[in-house]
């Protein structure tokens, strides 16, 4: 063998061997970044539950003062009950809160021998709800939450008391805005190779900088940077994603009629540069009795309505009007 052939041999093997040893850390960080998106959230009680669709779904819980209202938190797509901490953090601590995560986020383990359906998701927090909450509550989701809540809300109307939806995703949105589709297109693409990528080791690459910005001044910004890292979170976004977007080029499917008031909270972003995401908001507030509201939150994103320290307070003021606006109601 040539002295050029030795020397090509043995770059080949000292790539093969980077590659090899980049790809293994790689793996090694998207497995401390699952492990860490799953640990305990500090100060909440963590429970378990067996659904009916053999899901095992957990959730925590703030108990709050004795005998005090209830608001049970949905998040949105590729986020968990770690997008509402910084909300929380703002909610009067009387309050009895309950943080739920779906099948396949943080510690819940998606059991289901059938193909995912939304009705699995609303089954299951139908199931939640019947063990977390004794009387009634009001339910409260965020984007693909806030739809998931809508429709859990037709099956216990005595038991939600109000709704509240914050930047909701809406059935007829792909339909009916030409901003809402492209974005769209560009999400289903990013789902659907970035679980593969993030098992792979490509956490790494990941722009957190950029992609976590909404959250630079939380102090949850870590966390919610470890669960982007996580292959788990990654692979329940890209099911559920999978079947909404179908779900919602096909046009969804009608809204149905709420016993309960239905309170939505709009992030500015979302209806300045889709117009008409704010008719099918204002839609989603008529689905309830008495009209419902729309409010829209200035200077706010669809992710920093949550995680932003600017605009988190005022969403957790959202969510303490619409609980009194309940009482009011019962009241009268």
């Amino acid at each position: 063998m040539s002295s050029d052939s030795r020397s090509s041999s043995g770059f080949t093997r000292m790539t093969l061997g980077a590659l090899a040893a980049a790809g293994a850390v790689g793996v090694t960080y998207q497995l401390y970044a699952d492990a860490r998106a799953k640990r305990a959230t500090g100060g909440l009680a963590h429970r378990q539950l067996t659904c009916s669709s053999g899901n095992i779904i957990s959730y925590h819980v703030r108990e709050g003062a004795p005998g005090a209202d209830t608001l049970v938190l949905d998040a949105g797509l590729l986020s968990s009950s770690l997008a509402w901490l910084l909300v929380l953090d703002h909610l009067d601590p009387d309050l009895r809160v309950v943080l739920y995560d779906r099948a396949g986020y943080r510690r819940s383990l998606r059991r289901c021998a059938e193909d995912y359906c939304f009705e699995e998701s609303v089954g299951d927090l139908v199931d939640v709800l019947g063990e977390a909450v004794d009387g009634d509550c009001v339910l409260a989701g965020h984007s693909l939450g806030g739809y998931l809540a809508h429709r859990a809300a037709t099956r216990l109307p005595e038991t939600v008391r109000g709704l509240v939806l914050i930047d909701p995703m809406h059935p007829r949105q792909l339909r009916e805005s030409r901003t809402q589709r492209a974005g769209a297109n560009n999400t289903n693409l990013t789902v659907r190779l970035a679980p593969l990528s993030i098992q792979c080791g490509g956490a790494l690459l990941l722009d957190r900088r950029s992609l976590l910005s909404y959250a630079d001044d939380s102090p949850y910004r870590r966390a919610l940077g470890w669960e982007l890292s996580s292959a788990s979170a990654w692979r329940a976004s890209r099911r559920e994603w999978g079947y909404a977007y179908a779900f919602m080029l096909d046009g969804g499917r009608p809204l149905d009629a709420l016993e309960m008031p239905v309170s939505v909270l709009a992030a500015e972003a979302t209806v300045g540069d889709a117009p008409e995401q704010r008719a099918l908001y204002e839609e989603y507030a008529r689905s309830g009795a008495d009209g419902g509201s729309s409010e829209t939150l200035a200077g706010a994103s669809h992710l920093s309505i949550l995680g932003s320290a600017e605009h988190a307070p005022r969403t957790a003021a959202h969510l303490e009007k619409a609980l009194a606006a309940t009482h009011v109601r019962e009241a009268a």
